[in-house]
């Protein structure tokens, strides 16, 4: 009986192919959406399956309460606790905690990347199912000033060469000798680091007053995560009844102390490996970098309602045809099929149609995941392997869309009865009112209107900051690691032709590295302002005009006009010559000022700019060329690595790595293709409506042609109501796209403005899709031959 369902459903949908056609790919816009949310709730919910035996990992948690009430829960806990457990018995290769302090730019000899570490000790490894791709991290890592780096990390700096033994500069903190590299896991985890350094460092560290002093500090529930495996439930309750006797005298000593702040009661709860991501709601604190289970509802209800709008633009078609699918039913039953059948007949129809859809929207599904247009940064779309499990959620997503969708058409179309509909039911309105379909059709135009309007403020302002003038030049220049012996290098590119100038800096523009400076030592209200090192040089090479003073000897600095005025100088005149005191300290004189420049991209405010001459920062050669070419990058590339050999050359072009970080393409195909797919689902929403509302009117349409009407008063007649609601939709959706773009060129200091040619644009394109959606069926039916239509009366 099922195939001969499948069979019926297959040569209906090769008979109406326009109708198939249109419903097909309606749901197929819709489904691809929901197909790359259902890709990123399962990658929410395969965060740390990698470890072996995870179901028996638990990571400590601290609720901590305030005299007057207030709770909140940490993913963190006081970095002593893993001591309190250990003296009741748990070995110590079940327990772990590490400290995630390390926040610094981690550089060898010719290179350095900013990274984001952690001090960790040998159990980790025991806990976690973290592995070593070179060295034995377990041994190595219970030893003073040794470091692990990432996968990651360690082919940044190493390439595939094995950097074992070799010594790595981690900011202040000083070098750590590399004991070897944690291969990159199977799946995502919620530990997610650049660099792991051995805890044995972390006491040096705290008596040199590189680190505060929390190691052995209760007052310490924000630095430190502990984790413990626990294989059976009586060791659990256990361990919960030490937490829980720890919490009490926790808070019997915040109690009986008298400071300000104290008198806090505390709990520890164990939470399991799995309950970490999707991160819970109220758990401050967290690590994790995967979504939360809001957000993924969130994306859910999105979604769902989707999915609504386009299985409802498949239910008004379905049931416009339904109309002149009555004489099938009619037959089918005076055959004697049952109702549940013809019910049955219908929905597999419908799910055959949403697998079709979702097969398409598996295609451009892989399109996204190839091209990946949507992610810039934050990984819209995550970067998964389509499996069998994937494939089984997909198709049982298609199902449920199939039933959803075709429920209700075959509800109407099996409850017809076979005497009436073997008379005709043309004249029959098989769903009621329409007024909740107009108002369906209403939202949906206004919602593509709003979309549309959004789209093109923040496409021409992205554009209009691409093109501006950010005062500063960027044209031509490249940016070298300076490396061993950076002279002889300079030396040698000056000599290559198509060089015209070379300078030191310590980093491009906009890199937000920022120092204290203030008029007087030890100033509290000091002004926070960005501060590179450079050389004369690189002033001329950038082309910042000079204000007032032209010099730059060493030891001194050079401000901008915004910095002249946050540091209280009345004018640039009086501001040159003047003392000022760097981090408190340090005394600098101001050489020069230069010009204002948008350091933070011409959308932001200008920033106050301090320039200072020191050739320890010195971390980069610029090169200004002629032109980018491959025979200067390899002209380059030969003279620098004479001075470093074993090292890997790396060059930024200063223009493209500035376009790269103002572009915005991701964000513009993502609105772009949601814009599309809105319009789509509300033009097939328009479709149905208007194929539904001619079919019950065609013998009216006959009468009327046959008493004198013209072709022209019915496509008027049949459109009016239509255009009335394409024209209220642009009434919704134009204030409230203005409204919204506005609101977004707000974040914006230079800004475009937005017209009523750019409204008038989009509500032009929309009109335009409107008309030929409505007359495509209106002239249609006003074409059709009367005595067609009337010939069974």
């Amino acid at each position: 009986m099922f195939k001969n369902y499948v069979l019926i459903a297959w040569r209906s949908l090769l008979k109406n192919k326009l109708f198939s056609f249109i419903n097909i790919f309606g749901l197929a816009l819709s489904v691809s959406v929901c197909m790359i949310v259902l890709l990123r709730m399962v990658d929410a919910f395969e965060y740390d399956i990698f470890h072996p035996g995870r179901e028996s990992i638990y990571r400590i948690t601290s609720t901590i309460t305030d005299p007057k009430g207030g709770s909140w829960t940490l993913a963190s806990s006081p970095l002593p606790l893993e001591q309190v457990l250990l003296s009741d018995g748990i070995a110590a290769r079940n327990i772990t905690h590490f400290y995630p302090a390390i926040h610094v730019t981690a550089s060898d000899r010719s290179r350095e990347f900013a990274v984001k570490g952690v001090f960790i000790e040998p159990s980790f490894f025991s806990v976690f199912g973290f592995t070593c791709k070179y060295g034995n991290a377990e041994k190595a890592i219970a030893v003073a000033n040794c470091v692990l780096l990432s996968q990651m990390v360690a082919e940044k700096f190493y390439g595939q060469q094995d950097p074992t033994g070799k010594t790595l500069t981690l900011g202040d903190l000083g070098e750590f000798e590399i004991a070897g590299v944690i291969s990159t896991p199977a799946t995502k985890s919620h530990i997610a680091y650049d660099v792991f350094v051995s805890m044995a460092t972390v006491p040096a560290l705290e008596r040199k007053n590189l680190l505060p002093a929390k190691l052995g500090n209760w007052d310490s529930f924000e630095q430190g995560y502990t984790y413990i495996r626990i294989d059976d439930a009586a060791a659990r309750r256990s361990v919960q009844g030490k937490l829980a006797r720890t919490a009490v005298e926790a808070t019997k000593t915040s109690r009986e102390m008298k400071q300000e702040g104290n008198g806090r009661s505390f709990e520890f709860a164990l939470q399991p490996l799995d309950d970490i991501t999707p991160n819970p709601p109220n758990i401050y604190n967290d690590i994790g970098r995967g979504t939360s289970r809001g957000s993924l509802l969130a994306e859910a209800g999105i979604v769902f309602i989707i999915l609504l709008a386009a299985c409802f633009n498949y239910t008004n078609l379905s049931v416009a045809r339904a109309l002149t699918r009555g004489k099938e039913v009619g037959i089918r039953k005076l055959a004697g099929a049952q109702r549940w059948q013809i019910f049955a007949q219908y929905v597999v129809e419908a799910i055959l149609i949403a697998l079709f859809a979702t097969f398409i929207a598996n295609g451009i599904l892989g399109l996204i995941l190839e091209f990946k247009p949507f992610n810039d940064g934050y990984e819209m779309v995550p970067d998964v392997r389509i499996g069998i499990k994937l494939l089984a959620v997909f198709i049982g997503f298609a199902v449920f869309a199939g039933l959803l969708a075709g429920a209700i058409p075959a509800w109407i179309l099996s409850s017809f009865r076979p005497a009436r509909i073997l008379r005709g039911i043309g004249s029959e309105k098989l769903m009621g009112n329409l007024s909740f379909r107009k108002v369906l059709m209403v939202f949906q135009f206004s919602l593509s209107l709003v979309i549309l309007v959004f789209l093109t403020a923040f496409y021409r302002q992205f554009d209009f900051l691409g093109t501006a003038d950010p005062g500063f030049n960027r044209e031509h220049i490249a940016l070298i690691p300076a490396g061993d012996h950076s002279e002889v290098s300079v030396a040698g590119f000056n000599k290559i032709p198509g060089v015209r100038e070379t300078a030191f800096t310590s980093d491009r523009f906009g890199t937000n590295r920022r120092i204290k400076a203030s008029q007087e030592g030890l100033d509290p209200h000091g002004v926070l302002m960005e501060a590179y090192d450079c050389d004369r040089e690189w002033i001329d090479m950038m082309r910042l005009k000079w204000v007032a003073g032209t010099y730059f000897h060493a030891g001194a600095v050079v401000i901008n006009e915004k910095a002249v005025a946050a540091l209280g100088f009345k004018s640039p005149d009086e501001a040159v010559g003047a003392m000022i005191y760097l981090q408190d300290s340090v005394r600098a004189t101001i050489d020069g000022v230069v010009k204002d420049f948008y350091t933070q991209g011409y959308g932001n405010a200008i920033q106050p700019v301090l320039l200072k001459e020191g050739h320890d920062e010195l971390q980069y050669i610029a090169v200004e060329t002629t032109q980018n070419t491959s025979q200067i990058t390899l002209g380059l590339e030969q003279v620098w690595k004479k001075q470093n050999p074993g090292h890997s050359f790396e060059l930024r072009w200063l223009q493209a790595e500035m376009e790269r970080d103002a572009d915005q393409s991701a964000e513009v195909s993502l609105l772009g293709f949601l814009g599309f797919m809105t319009v789509a689902i509300a033009s097939l929403g328009l479709l149905g409506l208007v194929v539904y509302t001619v079919e019950i009117r065609r013998k009216e349409i006959s009468i009327r042609k046959i008493v004198g009407a013209s072709v022209r008063h019915i496509v008027t007649l049949l459109s009016g109501g239509f255009v009335k609601l394409l024209l209220i939709s642009g009434a919704i959706g134009l204030p409230v796209g203005y409204m919204l773009g506005n609101f977004f060129l707000m974040n914006f200091v230079n800004r475009i403005t937005l017209g009523w040619l750019e409204l008038l644009a989009c509500f032009a394109f929309l009109w335009v899709i409107g008309l030929i959606t409505i007359l495509s069926q209106t002239c249609e039916a006003s074409l059709e031959n009367p005595a067609r239509n009337l010939r069974s009366e």
